[in-house]
């Protein structure tokens, strides 16, 4: 997975670490990288969002368990003679109804449930159910103001784009964010300005899960948006692991319940606390 919760700017900021120069960047967002990937493992799911098909055990039930889902594009079953075949749309819904997982605040689906009135169930069988999808916690994008700028746009083996400002700030983008371009992701990992409302980023193309395609000039650039307590939390921790090079390694308060775990701010912890999960939905 290519991406981090938070950015090198903020992290940078006198709100964070006051850090002017950039002599460092490449180790501070190998920092927001791996606090990334540790709130994943703590929470046991991820944030950002994966395309991609999953294959599960079917259940022989008309309700299907799922990892943090945000859509569905296809789900396919496997009969008992070998054959698969496709189920319309129209044959299952996604749980819970109100999960709105593209709107800020809200949570993913967890569950596929057969229609009212199908007679169908999951077949019972190891690895019998094919889900193709976006997966993880939400997909919320917002749309920067910048546009695909240069003399061609952006090519599909292209590792820099260039946008500029159209009613946004050129300050937008930062390394450390995931941005869209049509149906692609690309994760930003490094941003010159000109001064002049025009950035040059420099990134890694068709990552979780999406291809690299060719963006024609004037493509609108949206940024992908993390639940606050999650990018503050990976914020918080790539701080606490960067200022442990210059003292010893931090520990947890005497008392704290979670000290057990060093190297952790027990602050972590808690913005983490609404987002751990409780159970688990395995796939294969």
């Amino acid at each position: 997975m290519a991406n981090a919760y938070a950015d090198l700017a903020t992290l940078k900021s006198p709100a964070v670490l006051n850090v002017p120069d950039d002599a460092h960047d490449a180790r501070l967002l190998g920092m927001l990288e791996a606090g990334s990937r540790w709130i994943d493992g703590y929470c046991g799911r991820h944030f950002a969002t994966m395309q991609g098909e999953r294959r599960f055990d079917g259940t022989g039930r008309a309700s299907l368990a799922v990892p943090d889902l945000v859509s569905v594009s296809e789900v396919r079953v496997r009969e008992a003679s070998g054959r698969w075949v496709g189920w319309p749309s129209s044959d299952w819904l996604l749980y819970p109804l109100n999960a709105a997982p593209t709107v800020p605040g809200g949570r993913p689906y967890t569950r596929i449930l057969l229609a009212s009135g199908k007679r169908r169930r999951f077949p019972l069988c190891r690895a019998g159910v094919v889900v193709d999808g976006v997966w993880g916690y939400s997909d919320v994008r917002e749309d920067t103001g910048l546009q695909v700028s240069g003399n061609a746009g952006v090519g599909m083996a292209d590792d820099m784009a260039t946008v500029s400002a159209n009613g946004g700030p050129a300050s937008a983008l930062s390394a450390g964010h995931t941005i869209r371009l049509d149906q692609e992701q690309l994760y930003v990992v490094g941003v010159a300005a000109d001064g002049q409302g025009m950035l040059t980023l420099t990134v890694q193309r068709g990552v979780n899960g999406t291809a690299a395609t060719a963006h024609a000039i004037g493509a609108p650039v949206f940024v992908y948006r993390y639940p606050k307590g999650v990018s503050e939390a990976c914020l918080l921790q790539a701080a606490v692991w960067w200022r442990e090079r210059l003292s010893a390694p931090f520990r947890p308060p005497e008392g704290d319940d979670g000290g057990e775990i060093t190297g952790i701010s027990p602050a972590v912890r808690t913005l983490l606390a609404p987002y751990r999960r409780r159970g688990a939905a395995l796939g294969v």
